[in-house]
């Protein structure tokens, strides 16, 4: 070999290897230095950039992952440029003591804490739009950030529209934040348990009463068939100081005991519901302690399906609840054949009185003078009473002692009556009915009654027609063209008509009658033409929705012909 040209060296299998720039080489200087440029430019590393460690769930982001790829020089024998020098020199002074978090899990920590915590915790030294980006890039972690009051006022408005039950059970499952906004007193102020889902155990209300229930207004316990006198303990016993409301119908277990707590320990109490109760908890006893107890605080009372001696009952509440607005005795038995009602006397006593439900009861106007019934004060409030009869065959003389003149004395006074039920009420007449004092009824239901006692429907209804929204004329025979006639006042003006619902099932309304019901009601929602047997085949039946717009068309569509009746 000449002078200092040194040997090439063979391969393990005694192949030359060829003469190229070495990138690593176990032997002393035997390896070259890889090109590379020495300005400041260089493309392989940029100090002003820092490193990229991904997100925080430690993936690394695609920068970070190109730059793996990228070939590494020899730590030895690769002289490096001046800047990769500098970044080494800054790289060492930067390098963590033992102990200390790395750059990684700093900027996990930085993602973490960049919302401002409730516990005052300094939100880190960083410009608005990283902050932003930290805290609001992530979209599920929005509830966890809203102040509590916020969150609790939200929870307000859920509650109103859908109830407390079951929203605040499955809200305090999602994490703690929405537990301690769920779990205030505040939002279990108004509680219906009638719906199921939860048990219907004492064990439940009195862990309620201890844990939720410090402020509740009104709770619905209606159907508790196994709620007994502890569980109304505990409900007095840690919440008496702002319920108002409690509904108790179907709570066959509970006695007298429980509800005279209730009115003696509860100062605000003013809406009583014992429908359908235990014989023990509607006795005269029992209920004189009770409206004695609640005297001129007692709003609604609600006594129906219950077997009653209502004689000494309504005589309590005209001595002590002169403040009653609402008294529902439907569907009552008395120990008597009737329930003898004192009217004018009823009307002195409870002068306040709005809602009056006697529907199903056997129930027969008290004797009064002449001078009595003059100068008696009426229901002035009244907008509500019922005096329906049950149609069944076993009671079919439910309604004889219903008739013109108790209707009169009963509302003698009740300029703003708005709901009027006199279903099965065959003793009377239309007449006595266009005589009330009633202006701007609204809801007329006269199903059921007599054959011919009421010629006079078309006047009836010219009467209300301007307030009318909800007719009820099913299952009557109308004598000769009255229903026709009372139809077509009805619907003779539509700008003035705001009917939404008119029930004709069992009538003899005929195709022409429906069309013009449709044109002059624009409000009409539902029409039920059941077994009318002036009508075609297929049209005998209710309609509410998109069937009454097809129908509607039809019948503006339709040919005389095939409108006729066809047996």
């Amino acid at each position: 070999m000449a002078g200092n040209q040194q040997p090439r060296q063979r391969g393990i299998l005694g192949v030359l290897k060829p003469a190229e720039p070495l990138l690593f080489s176990f032997l002393p200087n035997g390896a070259q230095e890889w090109p590379s440029d020495d300005d400041e430019e260089d493309s392989d590393y940029d100090p002003n950039v820092s490193a990229d460690f991904g997100d925080e769930d430690g993936e690394a982001s695609p920068t970070a992952i190109s730059s793996k790829k990228k070939p590494k020089t020899s730590k030895k024998d690769t002289i490096p440029s001046r800047s990769k020098q500098k970044s080494k020199a800054t790289k060492k002074s930067q390098k963590p003591a033992k102990g200390v978090k790395t750059d990684k899990r700093k900027a996990a920590k930085r993602r973490r804490t960049s919302a401002p915590s409730s516990k005052g915790q300094k939100v880190p030294d960083r410009n608005d739009s990283e902050v932003q980006r930290s805290s609001f890039g992530d979209p599920t972690l929005w509830g966890q950030r809203l102040p509590l009051i916020v969150l609790q006022k939200v929870y307000q408005y859920v509650v109103q529209s859908s109830g407390a039950i079951p929203f605040l059970c499955r809200a305090c499952r999602v994490c703690r934040l929405w537990r301690e906004a769920a779990v205030h007193s505040s939002l279990w102020q108004h509680l219906d348990l009638a719906n199921g889902r939860i048990k219907c155990t004492d064990a439940t209300l009195d862990w309620l009463a201890q844990n939720r229930l410090s402020q509740v207004k009104s709770i619905n316990l209606g159907g508790w068939k196994k709620l007994t006198d502890e569980g109304i303990k505990a409900l007095v016993t840690h919440c008496p100081k702002h319920l108002t409301t409690i509904q108790l119908n179907g709570c066959i277990k509970l006695g007298s005991k429980s509800v005279n707590a209730l009115a003696d320990s509860c100062p605000k109490l003013h809406t009583l519901d014992l429908s359908n109760s235990n014989a023990d908890v509607v006795s005269i006893s029992s209920m004189t302690n009770v409206l004695q107890s609640l005297g001129s605080r007692l709003r609604v009372l609600s006594l129906a399906s219950n077997k009653l001696k209502a004689g000494p009952i309504l005589k309590s509440l005209m001595t002590y609840c002169s403040n009653l607005t609402t008294l529902d005795i439907s569907n009552c038995k008395f120990s008597s054949d009737f329930l003898m009602l004192h009217i004018e006397e009823f009307q002195r006593g409870c002068p306040k009185l709005q809602v009056l439900r006697l529907a199903g009861c056997m129930v027969r106007a008290g004797q009064a003078t002449t001078k009595a019934q003059a100068a008696s004060t009426g229901f002035p409030d009244l907008q509500e009473l019922s005096l329906a009869v049950n149609t069944d065959i076993n009671v079919s003389n439910g309604g004889i002692a219903i008739d013109d003149n108790m209707l009169l004395r009963l509302l003698v006074k009740s300029h703003q009556l708005r709901l009027l039920d006199l279903r099965g009420c065959t003793h009377i007449t239309a007449v006595g009915i266009q005589r009330l004092p009633v202006y701007d009824l609204q809801h007329l239901f006269i199903s059921q009654c007599s054959v011919s006692r009421y010629e006079g429907i078309e006047a009836i209804v010219q009467k209300w027609r301007h307030s009318l929204i909800e007719l009820d004329l099913s299952w009557n025979v109308f004598p000769a063209m009255s229903l026709d006639i009372a139809i077509q006042k009805l619907s003779s003006v539509p700008g003035q008509s705001v009917l939404r619902d008119i029930n004709l099932a069992g009538t003899s309304i005929t195709a022409e009658r429906v069309r013009s019901i449709l044109e002059g009601c624009p409000s009409l929602v539902s029409l039920n033409l059941a077994s009318c047997r002036g009508l075609p085949r297929g049209m005998k039946r209710s309609y509410s929705g998109e069937c009454l717009v097809q129908l509607k068309t039809d019948l503006r569509t339709a040919s005389p012909s095939s409108l006729e009746y066809v047996d």
